[in-house]
Parts: structure tokens; C-alpha cells; sequence
């Protein structure tokens, strides 16, 4: 039996060890400063690199007093190694997470909610290490991010997704208690007298608020804005103004008396947070277990 001659299809691969080498040398413009960070000797790098020179058949570096540069054909390879490497690294990491370790990424405003539940689940599964990215998004994307699990918010829970809904959003305005004191609100009208803090640039969420409590002579153009619920709650628990916030994550803060609701008026607003993770997860105990624990204790 005659089989194809592989040798050209292989040769087309250049050695992978030189590559790494190449980018890092190509990274630091220098044979020393490559080795030292790849714990290598100078001559062990310059030979590397002498090797993936020989298999192109040009040069990759111009050898300079200073340093180094790239040539042509090595500006034109090195963004193709880097993507390479990044692509096999975030691969590789998937592959090789510990079956113990849940990758989780939660919006950083759910963080004052969550973060005593999830040490609450640690307590009792203190085998299945809960690892949290926080991050400004409410959404994720898992065909490109590296995480098992998350933490979303919408008027829905996306597309291609299991999920477990959480708790509906509902607004009311918060405020430390000290705040009162000097400055009471009897009335919604009194707001005139605050200073609106606002967890959106849009401002939407009080504009959305004293829309629905009929409210039309305060101006929710007013008053400085947060990148994120969590941060306008902060300031205002240091007493820097009057903040609309959702209920389920003041709810301890409001229990503490770290920060009291003046008014009554919730608006639901027909979003909501959920529990989200994709299908190709959905038979790893690790994923059934939390999701079971979540479903148990957090979902409303």
C-alpha cells in the first residue's frame, strides 16, 4: 500500500518553541531582556532564533548597536504568533480548569447582593471554588468569554442560554439616614431641596421613577452620574445625596439602617437579573450544583 508524502504539509509547520521565543524577543526588542524573562541563556535564544530564520530562509531582526528591530517578514509574522499563542492559551485554560473551580462573571452592582450568598455557598460546598470577574457589563457572550457561568440583566435572559431568573428589578430612592435630619422629604416635591445620584449616564432610572409617582417638577437632568448602580448606592451611603437603587440589593443596607427608603413608591420595571449558562456546560456537576443552590436559596 502507497501512502502520501506528508513531508511538505509538515515542513509547512514552523518548530513552535522558536515562535514563542520569537515573539517574546520581538516583545522586548532584546536577546537579553527575552532571556532573563524566559530563564534562558542569551546564546539559547539567539540559536532558537537563528533556527526559525534558517527554516524561512530571511531574517526576522535587524541586529543593531541599541537592539533589535523586526524586518518586513517579521512584522508580517509576529501578529500571527501572538493571535496563535492568545488563541491556544484561552483554549488551553478551558481545557484544563480544574473540575472544582466555577468560573462565574457577575455585574459589578449585584456584587452587594451576591457576595454574602456566595460565601454562604462556600460554606457548605467548600470543595467547589466560586471564581468572580466583576465587570460594568450586564451581559456575556460565551463563545468568546472563558466563564462557566454568569450573572445577567435584561428583559429577557438572551438566546442559547439555560437560566434561572433571580429577582425582577424594582427602583426606589435610598439615602443614608443622617441626611434627613437636616434635610427631611415629606413629600416628593422635596427633592428639589437633594442632590439626585444617578447609577446611568441617561440618567433613565430616576427619570423612570418620578415619571411613575407623577413627580414632574423635579429635574432629573440634575446631579452627577455613576458608571454603575453599585457606585452611586456608595456615595450615597457617605451622605452625598439621594440615590435610586433596586430593593433586592439595598436590602441589607436598609435592614442594617445603613440606608432608609423616604418614600413608599417602588416602580417594577420589567427587567430582570438571571442566572445564565450555556448548554455546552449544562451535564458538568459543578454548573448543576450551584444552579440547584441558586435555584434553593436565591431565586425569588
Amino acid at each position: 500500500m502507497n501512502f502520501p508524502d506528508t513531508t511538505t504539509t509538515m515542513r509547512r509547520l514552523p518548530p513552535l518553541n522558536a515562535l514563542q521565543i520569537f515573539e517574546t524577543v520581538a516583545r522586548h526588542r532584546s536577546f537579553t531582556r527575552a532571556a532573563e524573562h524566559l530563564c534562558l541563556t542569551q546564546g539559547a535564544v539567539s540559536r532558537q532564533i537563528l533556527a526559525l530564520e534558517d527554516y524561512y530562509q530571511f531574517p526576522l531582526f535587524r541586529r543593531h548597536a541599541k537592539g533589535l528591530t523586526l524586518t518586513a517578514e517579521g512584522e508580517l509574522l509576529l501578529p500571527a504568533v501572538k493571535e496563535s499563542f492568545a488563541r491556544i492559551e484561552e483554549i488551553s485554560l478551558r481545557l484544563t480548569r480544574q473540575r472544582t473551580d466555577l468560573a462565574l462573571k457577575v455585574p459589578t452592582c449585584v456584587m452587594r447582593w451576591m457576595l454574602p450568598k456566595i460565601m454562604q455557598f462556600q460554606a457548605d460546598y467548600p470543595d467547589l471554588h466560586v471564581q468572580i470577574t466583576t465587570t460594568w457589563q450586564h451581559d456575556v457572550d460565551f463563545q468568546v468569554e472563558p466563564f462557566d457561568a454568569a450573572i445577567v440583566y435584561g428583559t429577557s435572559a438572551g438566546a442559547d442560554v439555560q437560566a434561572v431568573p433571580l429577582f425582577e428589578e424594582r427602583l426606589t430612592p435610598v439615602c443614608a439616614p443622617q441626611l434627613l435630619q437636616s434635610k427631611p422629604l415629606a413629600k416628593t416635591a422635596d427633592l428639589a431641596r437633594h442632590t439626585l445620584l444617578h447609577p446611568t449616564r441617561d440618567h433613565r432610572d430616576w427619570k423612570m421613577w418620578l415619571d411613575h409617582v407623577e413627580a414632574r417638577n423635579i429635574d432629573a437632568n440634575l446631579g452627577p452620574s455613576f458608571d454603575t448602580l453599585d457606585l452611586a448606592t456608595n456615595a450615597a451611603l457617605q451622605g452625598f445625596g439621594i440615590a435610586i437603587s433596586d430593593l433586592a440589593l439595598i436590602e441589607e443596607d436598609v435592614a442594617a439602617q445603613r440606608l432608609v427608603r423616604p418614600f413608599d413608591a417602588v416602580l417594577t420595571t420589567g427587567a430582570r437579573y438571571y442566572f445564565v449558562y450555556p448548554d455546552s456546560v449544562a451535564h458538568q456537576q459543578k454548573v448543576n450544583l450551584f444552579r440547584d443552590w441558586i435555584d434553593a436559596h436565591w431565586a425569588q
